[in-house]
């Protein structure tokens, strides 16, 4: 697996925590090695010898870490019996939200004539590098899904089909969200800020300076 997280390995990033989660189901464990830790030519070298890599990346406002997606595209082509995977999680609810970055890999992966794996998309991950304790059910159905792969060699299509759920937030549920955004900013963002002596900054517009 490869964590395409710019946290990297490290216990507050929550590609990590899944990506841990994923394996820790499996009989044996397979590596979990870090895009943004390690040298991207030698990593890229070293998965060469792998018949199935799986890559786990949050994503960003319709788009996965820059640094990432450079390594993707630094890929070879895939040898016969090689296939790519993917695992996306967001802080968005909705699935909606990894719609392009879904399609992007699986064109990739034909493009660069790689088996396609399918790729999960989970969301309503915003809290998971925060509070970790509260999302011991994912990791539980993670460590499943994880069970399944090593003894399949793909996703189960049920857990895919779960974990996208919902694909979409209904209107009344999108209006609700915008009436309690400021609570959220306050009791989280905002504090969050804080603590990182951010907080004046947080209206700042380097790009279009």
């Amino acid at each position: 697996m490869l964590n395409g997280s710019p946290k990297g390995n490290v216990q507050n990033s929550g590609s990590y925590i899944l990506a841990k989660a994923f394996v820790s189901g499996m009989k044996a464990p397979c590596e979990i090695r870090s895009i943004y830790g390690e040298d991207r030519q030698k990593l890229l070298q070293y998965i060469s010898q792998f018949e199935q890599v799986i890559f786990i990346t949050p994503n960003y406002i319709h788009s996965i870490p820059a640094r990432t997606l450079d390594f993707l595209y630094d890929l070879p082509k895939g040898s016969e019996g090689q296939s790519l995977g993917f695992i996306i999680q967001s802080g968005y609810p909705e699935s909606k939200e990894s719609e392009i970055s879904s399609r992007f890999f699986k064109r990739l992966a034909d493009r660069l004539q790689y088996g396609y794996l399918g790729t999960v998309v989970k969301g309503e991950c915003a809290g998971l590098a925060i509070m970790p304790e509260r999302f011991g059910k994912l990791e539980k159905k993670f460590a499943e899904l994880g069970a399944w792969y090593e003894e399949h060699g793909h996703f189960d299509e049920t857990y895919v089909r779960d974990f996208a759920k919902p694909y979409a937030i209904s209107k009344p549920m999108a209006l609700l969200l915008n009436m309690t955004n400021p609570i959220g900013n306050i009791l989280g963002w905002h504090k969050i800020m804080k603590a990182n002596d951010a907080y004046h900054s947080r209206r700042d517009m380097p790009y279009l300076d």
